[in-house]
């Protein structure tokens, strides 16, 4: 049905109805194939069934609840940030940037309670989507917090995002192999060849010149090294990666050789550089050393006439954005604590809450 020529003219401009009518039937499909998959597969079967039937009965019966309540905190914890990795790098470059809006702020929020409280005994697993809870300094006694205790409180944090943003990889990499085993046209890699090949046509632009090397460049070192390629390309910020995942699919790599050096590059290596810069940003400690240097290498003045005559040097400037920006951050955390309850509730529970507020001060009116 999918190969005939009826289906491949088919556009939603022309015909919305039946468009959306196959393309009803290709997710139903797929999800039906997917849960077949997911409900039959060992691990599931082996592991993940014993699991939640052990849970299910140890929190009926009340057997080992704190024990429950720890597994529900990191369960929940594990499934934000590995779902906000996913939604990072999903969808072929259009993902959300929740390393910008959700990493980053958290590591900075970890670095000010470690330095307020003067420890990093503090629970982190309730800064989750439901939830405004501040860090908690409890009883230790406050001491000397040093660069590498902060890393360590955040880097496990920053796995499990790293760890989303390789699965989120997949989708690419699964629809350029099914095409590739099928024998049918791959249009993803068909594109891709064709920029490279359009490129070197008559005076293409600077960009596009680079761009084409690039991508030349990363196709030549997946079909020589693989594995270690792969690892070497997921290593760093890349924002072409999904580059990767389709020529991956279209050159037929095996899916754990490409899933295992995607998830070791993004999920260890990446984020593991990332925690280790923006924890020596966030601490005030490193930060004023780096911000030091940063204020030796610059000038006292910007060339060109882009400084005034009475304005401060580009380093006090710049020292001067980085505080108040961080002190910006450190308000709003502040009173998004001052509001947070000390009972969880949904945010169904709290929009109700608002309503029968505005519904009494109507009242009294």
């Amino acid at each position: 049905m999918w190969d005939s020529p009826e289906v491949k003219n088919l556009t939603l401009l022309r015909s919305p109805l039946r468009t959306l009518y196959y393309f009803s039937c290709s997710v139903a499909s797929g999800t039906k194939s997917a849960a077949h998959f997911t409900a039959t597969h060992p691990v599931t079967l082996g592991v993940a069934l014993p699991l939640l039937l052990f849970y299910v009965i140890s929190k009926s019966v009340g057997y080992a609840e704190h024990t429950t309540a720890l597994f529900e905190e990191w369960f929940l914890y594990s499934t934000w940030w590995i779902g906000l990795g996913v939604l990072s790098s999903i969808g072929l470059g259009t993902g959300m940037h929740s390393g910008l809006l959700f990493l980053f702020p958290h590591m900075l929020k970890v670095c000010l309670a470690a330095e307020t409280c003067g420890h990093v005994d503090f629970n982190i697993r309730g800064d989750v989507w439901y939830s405004s809870e501040p860090f908690h300094c409890g009883d230790v006694p406050p001491g000397h917090v040093t660069y590498w205790q902060i890393f360590c409180k955040v880097v496990v944090t920053a796995m499990l995002w790293g760890a989303g943003t390789a699965m989120g990889e997949i989708p690419p990499y699964f629809l350029s192999y099914k095409a590739a085993s099928a024998g049918r046209r791959n249009e993803m890699y068909e594109g891709l060849q064709e920029a490279l090949q359009s490129s070197t046509g008559k005076r293409p632009s600077i960009v596009t010149r680079i761009v084409a090397a690039m991508q030349a460049w990363m196709m030549r070192i997946i079909q020589q090294h693989g594995f270690f390629g792969i690892l070497v390309l997921a290593s760093w910020p890349n924002a072409a990666f999904d580059l990767c995942g389709i020529c991956c699919g279209a050159f037929l790599m095996p899916f754990w050789e490409f899933f295992g050096a995607t998830l070791i590059g993004k999920g260890v290596f990446k984020v593991s550089g990332q925690a280790l810069f923006f924890v020596a940003l966030f601490r005030q400690a490193s930060r004023s050393a780096i911000l030091a240097l940063i204020g030796k290498l610059l000038p006292s003045r910007l060339p060109f006439g882009l400084s005034k005559a009475d304005s401060a040097p580009p380093a006090e400037l710049l020292t001067g954005f980085v505080d108040n920006q961080i002190a910006k951050f450190q308000a709003r955390v502040t009173a998004k604590a001052a509001e947070h309850r000390a009972v969880t509730r949904w945010w169904w529970q709290r929009r109700v809450d608002k309503f029968a507020a505005h519904f009494r001060w109507g009242v009294t009116c």
